[in-house]
């Protein structure tokens, strides 16, 4: 053991390159001193990888997840920002509903997300952008997950002299993944056998009806509920102020994780919650939350989320994001002015 994780201290970045194996999800990130991070620039790989798989990934100069063949922009219709749903996590940016729907729609597009990201880092991008002049748009959408109620919380203490916005737990999966390459990775490798293999989903954490982060939304009594909403709501409702600002208009777009079609129903505490929020503000409510829910007219739960679920993870597949790619554009096309 100690001679192998001495090999892969000296050698293991060397051995991944060899077998183009270098784009380990977690050294994809760049720090970044006004909003915490993002992608770093020029990526252009299709050996990204993400779960137990591999996938094309680009970035262009700014670090903007794109289609590895479009050339930069200034100006934009439309900015996309959100997590890793927004991102596309694990799929090539066509496969994602942002690229779905800039295909469909033909208009200039931009995708802000990053995984990880929340309303904190999400005005704080914004604000970056506009006032650095890096780009502009016309139109913002938020996709506000389910997970930015605790990735929120989490940031309420965070103070503007905290550039990183890394916890430890990612500190330590960063120093595994740049000192340990090779070990890392086959850990990551075993880590989804045993989820895929032998537990199949049963008491994986995004499918744990209490442990995942989308069972706010339906938990009784969940610990410091009203707080974390309102610190959310206090980080968008400065967004939205901003926005106004500059005659930006601000949708937000809500969809399901996993858990929400196994545990959660239509009406849900989250699209109450969203739904509300942009009375007055918002220049649509998206609502790709309901549609998904709408298969259970048709199909069963387990049925659901293997159809639009990639598999052992709470994101969605191409199908999944396909399927939200269609609300945008029936939302949205010809219909932005």
């Amino acid at each position: 053991s100690f001679l192998f994780l001495s090999a892969d201290f000296f050698f293991g970045e060397k051995i991944l390159k060899k077998f183009r194996i270098i784009y380990l999800e977690e050294l994809l990130k760049v720090s970044n001193d006004d909003y915490g991070y993002s992608f770093k620039s020029n990526i252009n790989t299709n050996f990204a990888v993400w779960g137990n798989s591999y996938y094309k990934l680009c970035t262009d100069s700014r670090g903007f997840k794109f289609n590895c063949e479009d050339k930069e922009k200034s100006n934009y219709e439309i900015a996309f920002i959100g997590d890793s749903f927004v991102e596309g996590i694990g799929l090539p940016y066509e496969k994602t509903f942002v690229g779905k729907f800039a295909d469909r729609s033909n208009l200039e597009i931009v995708n802000l997300g990053v995984a990880s990201y929340s309303p904190y880092i999400y005005k704080k991008k914004i604000k970056h952008l506009i006032l650095d002049k890096t780009i502009s748009f016309n139109h913002l959408i938020v996709g506000v997950d389910l997970t930015d109620l605790e990735d929120d919380w989490a940031r309420r203490q965070v103070s503007d002299t905290d550039k990183t916005l890394v916890n430890k737990k990612l500190n330590f999966r960063l120093f595994l993944a740049k000192y340990f390459p090779s070990s890392y990775l086959i850990l990551k490798r075993i880590n989804w056998f045993i989820k895929i293999n032998i537990i199949k989903n049963t008491n994986v954490s995004h499918l744990d009806y209490k442990k995942n982060k989308a069972s706010w939304s339906y938990i009784k009594n969940y610990k410091n509920l009203n707080e974390k909403i309102e610190i959310q709501m206090e980080n968008m409702n400065e967004l939205f102020e901003f926005l106004k600002q500059y005659n930006i208009k601000l949708s937000v777009l809500i969809y399901p994780h996993q858990a929400s079609i196994k545990f959660d129903k239509e009406q849900s505490l989250y699209k109450k919650t969203w739904k509300n929020f942009c009375i007055n503000k918002c220049f649509k409510f998206i609502d790709a939350y309901s549609i998904f829910f709408d298969e259970l007219k048709k199909y069963s739960k387990k049925e659901v989320m293997e159809k639009y679920y990639i598999k052992g993870d709470p994101h969605f597949n191409s199908e999944g994001n396909e399927k939200v790619s269609i609300i945008l554009y029936q939302m949205l096309s010809n219909k932005d002015e």
